[in-house]
Order: C-alpha cells, then sequence, then structure tokens
C-alpha cells in the first residue's frame, strides 16, 4: 500500500482551513464525512449532544477489529500567530496551522489508511474502523458517547502527534471545593466565618496530601481557580469561596480514592466553615498498557522498519481520549503519530513526511495483527 505525500499535504490544508473549536466541529465534521463517500466508503454520522462523531467500519472477514481514532477538534487561536491559523502556510516539510500538529495530521494519515484497506481487501482479514471524534480537548464528548453507544474493537491506535510510542498516561479529577461562611460587616469579622480564610486553609491541606506513586508515571495537582468575594468594593467579610483543584492521577487511583482522601482532609480542619466536595466532569481514568503486549510489539517493529530506529516508550502527564478507550471501553490503546510541535501554541507545526511514516507504521501493524488466515 502506497501512500502520496502530495494528496496527504492537500487533505491537511483543507481540514486546517476549516474552524474546528470543540463544539463548533460539524463543518470539519461533515468535510470528512463527503470525503470518505466520495472515496466509496460509508461513513456513518453517529450523533453526540453536539456535533456528531464520524465512523468508517471496513468488514473484511473473520477476525479481529482494530480502531483508528483521531479528534477534529482545535485549541482556540492564541495571540501572536505570524500567520493566519487557518492558512496552512509551508516552508520545505513543515506546514503551520492550528490543529495542523495536533492532530488533523494524524487524522489524515487515518483517512488514508483506511481507504487503502477498503481498497485492498486481500492483504487482511477482520474489521478496521476508523473514527474521528469531537470535543477531546474540553469534555472529550465525542469518545465518551462513542464508548456509550457500545464502540468496540481489539485493538486501537490514537494517532496523537509525538515522536515515539506512548504505553500511558496519567489521569485526570477536578474537585470542585465550595465553601459556605457566614456573612458580617468587615469591622466586626468576629460576627461571620470568612469563606476565604476557610478556603485558604483547604488550599493548604490539599498542597500537604501525599500525591499517588508508580514507577514511570507521575502524579501532580494544581490549583485552578480560587474565586471569593464581591467582585466591586465592600466592607463584607465573604460568605461564600469556591476552588477547583486539578488532580492528575496514576493507575491504582480513582475518583472514590482521591475524594476520600479529599474529605478526611477536609474533616482534620475542624473548620467551622461548611466545606462541600464534588467532582464535575471530565474524569478521565490512568492508563497503562504492557510493554509486552502484542498491540505494542508490532507497533515497535513497524516503527522501527519505518523510522530506522526503536521507538522509546513514553508515559504521558496529560489526558486524551486513549485514557477513556482504554480503561473504559476496555480496548488495548497506545498513541502513536506525527512529529510537530508548538502545540496549543502560535506557529503550530507538522513534519508534513512525517504523516507518510505513520500511514506506513499503521499499515504494518493492521497487516500484522489483521492477518489472512486461509
Amino acid at each position: 500500500m502506497k501512500y502520496d505525500l502530495s494528496e496527504a499535504t492537500e487533505l491537511l490544508r483543507q481540514l486546517v482551513a476549516i474552524k474546528s473549536y470543540p463544539g463548533a466541529e460539524h463543518d470539519v465534521q461533515y468535510a470528512i464525512r463527503d470525503w470518505f463517500l466520495a472515496n466509496g466508503m460509508i461513513a456513518e454520522v453517529w450523533p453526540t449532544t453536539q456535533a456528531p462523531n464520524i465512523v468508517v467500519r471496513i468488514e473484511n472477514g473473520a477476525g479481529p477489529t482494530f480502531m483508528l481514532n483521531g479528534h477534529t477538534d482545535t485549541v482556540l487561536a492564541a495571540d501572536g500567530w505570524e500567520c493566519d491559523p487557518w492558512q496552512g502556510n509551508i516552508d520545505g516539510d513543515i506546514m503551520y496551522g492550528l490543529g495542523a500538529c495536533d492532530m488533523k495530521c494524524g487524522v489524515v494519515a487515518n483517512m488514508l489508511v483506511t481507504r487503502e484497506f477498503a481498497r485492498h481487501r486481500d492483504k487482511w482479514r477482520g474489521t478496521l474502523i476508523c473514527s474521528v471524534v469531537v470535543d477531546e480537548e474540553a469534555y472529550s464528548l465525542g469518545a465518551n458517547t462513542l464508548i456509550e453507544q457500545g464502540i468496540k474493537a481489539d485493538y486501537c491506535i490514537v494517532t496523537e502527534s509525538l515522536p515515539d510510542i506512548e504505553l500511558g498516561a496519567t489521569g485526570k479529577i477536578l474537585i470542585k471545593a465550595d465553601v459556605i461562611g457566614k456573612a458580617a460587616h468587615g469591622f466586626m469579622p468576629w460576627q461571620g466565618i470568612n469563606a476565604a480564610s476557610e478556603a485558604a486553609r483547604f488550599v493548604v491541606g490539599v498542597d500537604a496530601l501525599a500525591l499517588g506513586q508508580h514507577p514511570r508515571i507521575p502524579a501532580s495537582q494544581s490549583i485552578l481557580s480560587f474565586l471569593s468575594g464581591s467582585a466591586q468594593y465592600v466592607v463584607t467579610i465573604p460568605e461564600r469561596a469556591e476552588v477547583l483543584v486539578s488532580r492528575q492521577i496514576v493507575p491504582g487511583e480513582t475518583n472514590e480514592t482521591v475524594l476520600g482522601q479529599m474529605n478526611d482532609m477536609v474533616t482534620s480542619l475542624n473548620s467551622p466553615a461548611r466545606i462541600e466536595l464534588s467532582t464535575p466532569p471530565p474524569y478521565y481514568p490512568p492508563f497503562e498498557i504492557s510493554a509486552d503486549h502484542v498491540l505494542v510489539q508490532a507497533t515497535q517493529r513497524a516503527f522501527t522498519a519505518v523510522h530506522g530506529r526503536p521507538a522509546e516508550y513514553v508515559y504521558s502527564t496529560g489526558v486524551s481520549d486513549a485514557n477513556l478507550f482504554a480503561e473504559l471501553a476496555h480496548i488495548p490503546t497506545i498513541l502513536v503519530g506525527c512529529t510537530g510541535g508548538n502545540y496549543h501554541q502560535c506557529q503550530e507545526w507538522v513534519n508534513l513526511p512525517s504523516m507518510i511514516k505513520l500511514c506506513d507504521v499503521c499499515t504494518q501493524v493492521i497487516c500484522e495483527l489483521l492477518p489472512v488466515t486461509e
């Protein structure tokens, strides 16, 4: 199976040109659907509460099911771009553009690979799924909905851009603390309960908590916001405060264990205020796949053959839809993708030939794991 760099570059340029912020991916999703239809494939529109997911299923006899996955939404364009973020400017082998690297290049590779396997059914057996999802940069509505709708596979590659093979990542829990005190005149603070002060005690307690431990994946946490008092100057003790904590968890930790740890800490504060904890979405469980898994080994062989070097096994301190497919859908999942940089920044870029290398890697992996057995 052969892939054409000029075609891949033009397709990427077309996708980059379509603005696709989270919640506004309709145009790019239907453009992808139309491309599949124009290339003789059935592209199913799987609804979400916002823009739809696009799912292409190529069934080719008995055998395992392999899913290629990517998302089309991008972060918001930052100030300071040196070119139009949606222009897809090319300088040699580099394309600059919002979403070029994260991760429309991976979506392009998935589209081209899926078409080639639809054309060359003699080389494999089983089912190949290409899922193009929405909202990964926000709440992962697309992946969560896909899982709720019953997506199943034996293997999954999420083609997020990175130079090696990712085998695991932290999970993420948001913990919201609502602190309810009692208002009073600022000159008579003893008559009230200062919610801001009690929220500050809560933050100190959070910073003292022990984080989970893992030999390969580091845990972390950060205070995302601290809100209290009136936006207008008044001499009043604040009666309410709100703190939002992002906790990055490791295998062995869960939503329940972290919330239990936080509640125990709140109890130990013996605060005169009422501190109520909740866990708003999104939630991502941590995941890790063994380096001995057949998916990892097949990908390592393909990566080495295509790149001329063995891949390193890496672990992320961030989250992606791979967390959800691995842990909620119970699909063995890894990440491998294109070469690029400046994710979530101005001058985001991708190396264009790396799209073809990604196509070649995915092709070899699928052929190995979905072989002709007659």
